[in-house]
């Protein structure tokens, strides 16, 4: 608004008292950035536009960064990422009707990976709810399950203490959602009665709707709970008072969002000389006895049976790999390390349970070549992965894909693993290239909803903070599932973010599990190979975005290397076909198996 006009809107202010539906989106975006919440995704609709127009100003004053977003599925996942990133809840503001049911998927997984998110619905007023009125649905408790809290906002009327009630809802949502056990998303149900719109949403607070003195929060949150790391024989202890700690002994490194296990998990394991086998979002492959293929070692079933551990130790959601999971359920004991209430134990073989990563006993016994043995194994299944890969000539495999991208994104840098086949790649091929590289995923339900918006989000999140450029990895279907997210309006930043597509024309995976026998030949591509024949380049510059289309690894290598740092690019590298990379693992697999048995 230009200055000439500023004086008489404040004036007229003055004189009249603000709209209480104004009111309350002033204050309630207002105490979001007292709150500390540093980005808002904003979804296009009418009854949230005292909510947008409030965003906006505070965009200009510079309080707060704003992102649009029309399909709000997308704006979901984007809030998500920046949350991931940044471990402070981005806020998610939609109009009313189906617009808040698209948020769902993404509730979804902030819920199952405590990422804090702060989801604010607006909605008609309670009298025109269930009478037919347009675009209103039921949205009170249409996350119920999935959100740490959630309120139904009263409808802002006249009334001097509605500055406290406003304010107090929203510092006590925010805390919730980043509460440091169980952090996760809130959901506040807004009602706005008109008008919906007035100049006073362009200017900043008047004193009667002022909060805390120096911007504080209404409430801030100082309680301190944490769980404490203990030597290992004394929490063992607590099941038995004679128990030790054994000699053979495995940590499987799920996802998890603390940054001090990973430390913790290497001195845990160089103490005892016990391997540790990380999902790429566990981050703990550049552990000293951490292991390059342990999902490959440990699907040889000749080698576990002689090495099955007498304690394994599962830090986070644990469950990527079934050859994992299986050598968990036949440990002699099962410690998991998680703070949430649900701890992660799908095998359900956890004999106890404790809040952080635990400390190296004073002794403990030591058996040489136990972990001589693991890492002779992994070795060997280092140089059959190679022997097999090296092989593989023409049209590249999903495998050598996601080796030349890790190698690819330098340490201070973000992977962002699509779900599916690519983290799995990562993790049985390229793990140990990614140390001091910050890898993410949506762990939480593994969907392949949103990935591209999560990442974008992510992006922004990590840079904002000053973070290195981004690489998102993911397959054809993930891409074109969630392409809406490169829909970004004009002018707004975008975020260095290299998008990298392998394209197979359909679900990769699912050739790899039992579907993918011969007997289903018959159906396999009509119901779970389901090629589409989507040209993914043309797609990617229909929404204005730079893309490539590269053969080979080392175009894919220089391709990337050139678009690092600076802005959003799409490469999409052509892969195998399906059942040529199933065919490839199955060898990888028969290699190792081989290799371990004869070595």
């Amino acid at each position: 608004m230009p200055a000439t006009s500023a004086a008489p809107v404040i004036d007229a202010w003055k004189a009249e008292p603000v709209e209480p539906s104004i009111a309350q989106a002033l204050v309630m975006v207002d105490e979001l950035v007292r709150c500390g919440v540093t980005d808002v995704v904003l979804g296009v609709g009418s009854r949230s536009a005292p909510l947008s127009l409030a965003v906006a100003a505070a965009e200009e004053r510079g309080e707060i960064r704003g992102h649009v977003r029309v399909d709000e599925r997308v704006a979901g996942f984007l809030a998500l990422g920046i949350g991931k990133a940044t471990g402070v809840p981005a806020a998610v503001i939609t109009t009313s009707g189906t617009a808040v049911a698209n948020l769902l998927p993404a509730v979804v997984e902030a819920h199952e990976s405590r990422v804090p998110l702060v989801v604010i619905t607006t909605d008609r007023p309670p009298h025109m709810r269930h009478v037919g009125a347009n675009q209103t649905i039921d949205q009170v408790g249409i996350f119920s399950g999935f959100v740490r809290t959630e309120c139904d906002m009263d409808t802002a009327h006249e009334d001097p203490e509605l500055n406290r009630y406003w304010r107090s809802t929203v510092s006590r949502l925010v805390a919730r959602a980043t509460d440091s056990i169980d952090p996760g998303p809130v959901h506040l149900n807004a009602p706005f009665d008109t008008p919906l719109v007035g100049p006073e949403l362009l200017q900043p607070l008047p004193p009667s709707l002022d909060g805390r003195p120096e911007a504080r929060p209404w409430t801030a949150d100082a309680r301190l709970v944490a769980g404490m790391s203990v030597p290992l024989d004394e929490a063992l202890a607590l099941l038995d008072e004679n128990a030790t700690v054994p000699a053979r002994g495995l940590i499987v490194v799920g996802d998890h969002d603390d940054d001090d296990s990973v430390d913790l998990i290497d001195e845990l394991g160089d103490s005892l000389g016990w391997p540790v086998i990380s999902e790429p979002s566990g981050r703990a492959s550049g552990s000293q006895t951490g292991l390059a293929h342990g999902p490959l070692v440990c699907a040889d079933d000749t080698f576990i049976a002689e090495h099955v551990p007498d304690l394994v130790i599962t830090v986070g959601r644990v469950g990527l790999y079934r050859s994992l999971t299986s050598v968990i359920a036949r440990s002699q004991m099962h410690v998991a390390v998680d703070t949430r209430a649900a701890w992660s134990d799908p095998t359900r073989s956890a004999d106890l349970v404790v809040a952080s990563v635990p400390l190296p006993p004073e002794s403990a016994p030591n058996d040489p070549t136990w972990w001589a043995d693991w890492e002779r194994a992994d070795l060997l299944a280092a140089a059959a992965v190679e022997t097999v890969l090296g092989s593989q000539t023409g049209v590249p495999t999903g495998m050598q894909v996601a080796r030349v991208v890790a190698d690819a994104v330098p340490e201070d840098g973000q992977l962002f693993l699509g779900s599916s086949s690519v983290v799995r790649h990562i993790g049985s091929f390229a793990g140990r290239s990614l140390n001091g590289v910050s890898v993410l995923g949506n762990r939480g339900t593994s969907g392949i909803d949103g990935c591209v918006s999560t990442a974008w989000g992510a992006a922004v999140g990590e840079q904002s903070i000053g973070g290195g450029p981004a690489v998102l990895l993911l397959g054809d279907q993930a891409f074109w599932y969630d392409s809406n997210a490169l829909a970004v309006p004009v002018g707004e930043s975008r975020p260095n973010l290299v998008i990298v597509v392998a394209d197979n024309d359909g679900a990769g995976i699912f050739s790899t599990l039992e579907q993918g026998e011969p007997v289903f030949d018959r159906y396999f591509e009509r119901v779970f190979g389901v090629p589409l024949g989507i040209r993914l380049d043309e797609l990617s510059a229909a929404y204005g975005v730079s893309v490539a289309t590269v053969e080979g690894l080392d175009s894919l290598r220089s391709a990337v290397d050139d678009r690092l740092g600076d802005g959003v690019h799409v490469i999409v590298i052509r892969t195998c076909e399906r059942s040529i990379e199933a065919a490839t693992l199955r060898s990888i697999q028969d290699a190792v198996r081989q290799a371990i048995g004869e070595g």
